[in-house]
């Protein structure tokens, strides 16, 4: 019934069309009425398409009475009293799913489901999904000391051995705005731990022209194809197996050591290789800010730090006759250009820094190996940095990486991980990441399609540099043993 109306007010309403096109209004143009005529007409086919596909799927819904009247399904499926159906997501979820949708050439935030789609006449449709989540962690040492950060000491009405956090909000909007042209951007509402106040940081904004599905370029600020988890896992906390990154690829706000963000082009493609699957990544950016400690937490989103500018090359290979399997290796090369008389501590006794230099050629080397099944895991990588003054002969090298392993039985996930961030603390641009060497294990359990829990326990060894009465990082390197539980409750909207 309900379908028949609408064909037949269409039908009216095409007739009434052609009516008034017959007699031009006064003052208004023929090509303009037709115009005008052709976009309703447009239109209205649009809604009609609509209307039969929603129609259709109603009436193949499982469970649905053989010979249903399908316009009586459609009318009680937008009836307000009527159940609403959750979306079906992919039957796949967990680190399988983020692999596939890698292997489609998709952003891996995409993985596992969709997202609503906002669809305006005229304009590219716009997809948004949303993901978040609360921790609690209780440890043997205080919380805001071993998280701390150079340039913002640890608050004096700060501290204890627990807490309750807020994670990131991240809303991840994408477009497709043409055939081969898309855009993606992820916003951040994140608290930070010095202030305990919440920021809004733009994590990624970039545009991508796609050819082909062996080809695309970025341009924009983008996730720097650095190994395979900084590709593979962005700001959304949903996709990670563990509560947190390694800390190899901790982002640099948080302390990381290594250019997470890259501001400029990003690059890659498949190579002719038969069976081999061979892939080529390219990049070329601004590089960190290096003219100041503080600045150094992103990369120069508009003014680089001097003319050179920080490349990365990569090789991965994804073989046909063993699915699931990635390994690869990347060269990134960048300048730092730190102004010694800012950092912390200059001009004490413990300045922890006497051959500073006021410029460093940075080479860093990862190589990673990666095997994913619908409900097996494991992923191991390795980093290497070396830091090297101007007329120096003697570089500086900093060592980090992780193993971690994961079974998926039914709707739990068991996990483990071992990982290491070993810094040269005579490294200024280096040093203040810390040393953070040992185990953390826990399970993961998907309470539904778009809500998991994690409980997890961490071991490290752990050094870095202590404090003076002003909160100023100095020599000595203070050296703790941590004992973690941590659970975390993470979800996509």
């Amino acid at each position: 019934m309900q379908s028949n109306l609408t064909r037949i007010f269409t039908s009216g309403f095409f007739m009434l069309a052609a009516l008034w096109s017959a007699m031009p209004a006064v003052g208004q143009q023929p090509t303009s009425n037709q115009t005008e005529l052709e976009q309703l007409r447009s239109e209205l086919r649009r809604i009609e398409a609509r209307i039969d596909a929603l129609e259709a799927a109603q009436a193949a819904a499982p469970g649905a009475p053989a010979g249903a009247d399908k316009n009586a399904a459609a009318t009680n499926a937008r009836s307000p009293t009527a159940p609403i159906a959750l979306p079906k997501p992919d039957s796949v979820n967990g680190p399988e799913a983020v692999k596939r949708a890698e292997d489609k050439g998709m952003d891996t935030m995409d993985a596992g489901m969709g997202g609503d789609t906002i669809k305006i006449p005229f304009i590219p449709q716009m997809k948004i999904r949303g993901f978040g989540d609360v921790r609690a962690f209780v440890a043997n040492q205080n919380l805001a000391v071993i998280n701390s950060s150079p340039g913002a000491p640890t608050p004096p009405t700060q501290g204890g051995n627990s807490t309750f956090a807020l994670g990131i909000t991240d809303l991840f909007v994408t477009s497709q705005i043409s055939e081969h042209f898309s855009y993606l951007s992820e916003i951040g509402f994140e608290a930070d731990p010095a202030s305990n106040g919440i920021g809004v940081d733009l994590e990624r904004a970039q545009i991508t022209f796609r050819p082909n599905d062996t080809f695309s370029l970025s341009a924009g600020r983008t996730h720097s194809m650095l190994g395979y988890y900084n590709t593979a896992f962005h700001h959304g906390t949903w996709f990670q197996t563990t509560i947190d990154r390694p800390r190899i690829f901790e982002f640099e706000d948080s302390g990381g050591p290594l250019p997470i963000h890259n501001v400029g082009i990003a690059t890659m493609g498949k190579v002719p290789s038969k069976k081999l699957g061979l892939h080529w990544v390219a990049e070329l950016g601004n590089g960190k800010q290096s003219y100041s400690l503080f600045a150094a937490a992103t990369p120069a989103n508009v003014l680089a730090d001097h003319t050179g500018k920080s490349t990365n090359l990569g090789l991965f290979v994804r073989p046909d006759k063993l699915d699931g399997l990635q390994a690869g290796f990347n060269w990134y090369q960048a300048s730092l250009v730190p102004v010694v008389s800012l950092l912390p501590g200059y001009g004490s006794a413990g300045f922890p820094f006497p051959n500073a230099a006021s410029y460093y050629k940075q080479n860093i080397f990862v190589a990673h190996v990666i095997y994913i099944q619908p409900k097996f895991e494991f992923m191991a990588e390795g980093v290497e940095v070396r830091d090297l003054a101007r007329r120096s002969s003697q570089p500086l090298y900093t060592s980090g990486g992780y193993a971690q392993i994961s079974k998926a039985l039914g709707v739990l996930r068991p996990y483990a991980r071992y990982q290491w961030l070993n810094p040269n603390f005579n490294d200024p641009n280096i040093a203040w990441t810390g040393r953070w060497v040992g185990p953390n294990a826990g399970v993961r359990w998907e309470i539904n399609t778009f809500v998991a829990m994690k409980i997890e326990y961490s071991h490290f060894d752990w050094k870095n540099f202590s404090e003076d009465s002003t909160g100023t990082q100095q020599l000595p390197v203070l050296h703790k043993t941590i004992d973690q539980l941590g659970t975390q409750l993470t979800y996509t909207f």
